[in-house]
């Protein structure tokens, strides 16, 4: 996955984990309101940056041995 701009790159993986330590966060539900909803919105971000990755890993794939469906 590139980097955009200045922003440094983050592994897929380091991604997943921190969607996963969101979503526990978000399930304990101990979190004032203002900061659930921040964390949400970083959740969401990150949830659809993976979505991009993987869809791209998906073509890549696809191409390479061609789609067996």
């Amino acid at each position: 996955m590139k980097s955009k701009g200045n922003t440094p790159e983050i592994s897929l993986e380091d991604q997943l984990k921190r969607l996963e330590e969101i979503s526990m966060l978000l399930d304990r539900g101990e979190l004032p309101l203002d900061e659930q909803l921040k964390i949400f919105e970083e959740g969401m971000k990150l949830a659809q940056v993976c979505r991009e990755y993987l869809d791209q890993a998906k073509l890549v794939v696809e191409r390479l041995g061609g789609d067996s469906h």
